[in-house]
């Protein structure tokens, strides 16, 4: 069976300032883990919740493919291109830093914390010229997937222009989500809130709560996710990831 790897949400990254609780799935900033640098394309899967009337100020990016989810509150953008944009709940926003962009992502409430989960990609094409786009989207039917980022126009999704499939799931207490078996290719599954158990051949008793993760790097059984409570999932599906030393 493919290697399998079950990550705890609080062996995350962080960074907590008097504006600022961050958490970090992989290396980030000045947070370096060796063990898990990136998975495949998805560098980074940050979990950020940002003070009312606080934010990151103005800053650069260069060839990224960023992509935000807000849980809660709204988020505002102001980039060096003139634009100007809130991306609220049930919305997501793509940022091509392409060639170079400066944004400012803040929270202008008075009263209500920003959550939300930011995730950047790798590029397939470098120096593209830089883009951003708020996009709407249905929520998933309870014990279902919504396909979010995907190349395949079949699946009515945001192209990004990298070979990946990202999809949010949902599930009320003692329903299932369920994954087929896959041959090859990478698997990563980040609960954002609930506990699920995680059935598979050969995985044993698999138990995830808020922030946990399972990873699997070339090829996955077929996965029935089990809720005990409420549960919502970001899963992120890419070509085989190369394990290397340090990750083991």
């Amino acid at each position: 069976m493919s290697p399998f790897e079950i990550r705890r949400g609080a062996e995350r990254g962080t960074m907590r300032t008097a504006w600022l609780d961050a958490s970090f799935s992989f290396s980030f900033g000045d947070h370096l883990d060796p063990h898990r640098p990136r998975f495949g394309p998805l560098l980074a899967l940050n979990e950020d919740r940002v003070q009312p009337g606080t934010g990151f100020p103005m800053h650069p990016h260069r060839d990224l493919e960023i992509v935000m989810l807000p849980r809660s509150g709204a988020v505002e953008h102001r980039d060096s291109q003139g634009r100007e944009m809130l991306v609220r709940p049930g919305e997501l926003q793509w940022m091509r830093a392409g060639r170079g962009i400066r944004h400012r992502q803040w929270n202008v409430s008075s009263h209500e914390v920003d959550h939300h989960f930011q995730l950047w990609f790798a590029p397939s094409t470098t120096g593209l010229e830089p883009a951003v786009e708020r996009l709407p989207y249905q929520a998933p039917t309870p014990g279902a997937w919504r396909t979010l980022v995907s190349p395949r126009p079949q699946d009515g999704a945001l192209d990004i222009g990298v070979d990946v499939m990202l999809a949010l799931g949902s599930a009320a207490p003692g329903q299932a989500l369920e994954i087929p078996a896959r041959v090859t290719g990478g698997l990563y599954l980040h609960l954002m809130q609930g506990r699920i158990e995680v059935h598979g051949a050969g995985l044993g008793r698999v138990f995830l709560q808020d922030g946990d993760a399972i990873a699997f790097f070339d090829g996955a059984p077929q996965l029935q996710l089990q809720a005990s409570a409420s549960a919502e999932l970001l899963r992120f599906d890419s070509a085989a990831v190369v394990i290397s030393e340090s990750w083991r």
